[in-house]
């Protein structure tokens, strides 16, 4: 390959770690907030039936 080639590669590589690490912080942000929201909702119970199947 020429100097050109690996110009062009690196800057596509590069490119490609960008969005990743854009879409990864996006993705991060977007999680956190749902964990909060689910955290601090005012339609949280105490007394909500149990899931699955009873012990005995």
């Amino acid at each position: 390959m020429n100097n050109i080639d690996n110009l062009d590669t690196e800057f596509y590589v590069e490119r490609a770690y960008e969005l990743r690490r854009n879409y990864i912080a996006a993705a991060v942000k977007s999680l956190t907030a749902r964990i909060k929201a689910a955290l601090t909702s005012g339609n949280r119970t105490t007394s909500a039936p149990l899931q699955g199947n009873p012990a005995h």
